[in-house]
């Protein structure tokens, strides 16, 4: 149908529910003449008598009342769909998959999520936690439109932006001698066994806690080195060694470990989004968007 079609429609319906012409033509904000003829043009195109006309009233044919509720569903489904596509247009609708790595799911991504549900509510968001190079591939080949990761990786294909500084702790046994310190210098660690995170999955982490390390004038004596941040907060319970964690990690923490703050500024994790240089996505730009905002709104909780 044209748009000319749409406007008859939206006519003849309002001449069927008013059945008046002065009073439908007031209702459209159009000329009494102009309405009518819009209407016997559309019955005309129909092949069909829509209205009784007479010079007291106005009344529907049989085919009229049939014609009145196709009518009103075409309209309702036209406006509809200008609806749908002026939201997805605008990043209040569809689909958007998100992957996170197993630090971000700790760091206010909750939150950030919440945030975005309330201000498009009409969005599918779909979550997927992965490790962080299977996240960066993952996000490579469109299978998810952006990623929350800790962001020490290389890629000619995406985008990165750090969005928050997570002060790193040090994780120790109870047992330790510096369990109930107020705050330590990591150096005090050098002769610790430490207890690592995510060398076999190339997140960065581990890479980016030996850097910390040698900035602190010692390379740490790595005993074990954990797939999963839970796996190393039980092994750090069990007094196999040490180990620097986010303090985003703070609720989930085995009771047998202490969590020491370090006096060392530079000891910190990024925490970054990832997305596609070439997406034009409306839902993307709109959740970047939404990160950035709860992150600066939350930078020092």
């Amino acid at each position: 149908m044209s748009l000319m079609d749409f406007r008859q429609l939206r006519y003849f319906v309002a001449v069927a529910e008013e059945l008046h012409f002065t009073r439908a033509a007031r209702r459209v904000h159009v000329a009494q003449p102009t309405l009518s003829q819009q209407v016997r043009m559309l019955e005309k195109e129909l092949g069909v008598s829509l209205l009784k006309r007479s010079n007291r009233h106005v009344e529907l044919t049989h085919s009229g009342r049939i014609f009145l509720e196709e009518a009103r569903r075409l309209l309702t489904t036209a406006a509809d769909a200008v609806q749908a596509v002026q939201a997805a247009a605008a990043g209040r609708s569809g689909r958007l998959t998100v992957v996170c790595g197993p630090t971000s799911a700790y760091a206010g991504l909750l939150g950030m999520l919440e945030l975005y549900r309330r201000r498009s509510p009409l969005v599918d968001v779909h979550l997927v936690e992965s490790p962080v190079v299977d996240a960066v591939v993952t996000v490579e080949q469109r299978q998810a439109d952006v990623g929350l990761v800790v962001p020490y990786f290389e890629s000619a294909l995406l985008k990165r932006e750090t969005v928050l500084e997570l002060p790193l702790l040090a994780a120790l046994p109870r047992s330790h001698p510096l369990a109930s310190a107020g705050i330590i210098s990591l150096k005090q660690l050098s002769g610790d066994p430490f207890v690592l995170f995510g060398q076999r999955r190339g997140s960065g982490f581990y890479e980016r806690i030996l850097g910390i390390c040698h900035g602190s004038g010692f390379s740490p004596r790595v005993l074990e080195a954990m797939e999963h941040i839970h796996t190393l907060l039980y092994v750090v319970g069990a007094g196999y060694g040490v180990s620097l964690v986010p303090a985003t990690l703070k609720p989930i923490v085995h009771p047998e470990v202490a969590l020491v703050p370090l006096r060392e500024s530079a000891a910190t994790l990024e925490l970054g989004m990832i997305w596609r240089f070439d997406q034009t996505s409306p839902l993307v730009t709109a959740f970047l968007a939404t990160v950035r905002e709860w992150c600066k709104t939350h930078r020092n909780d």
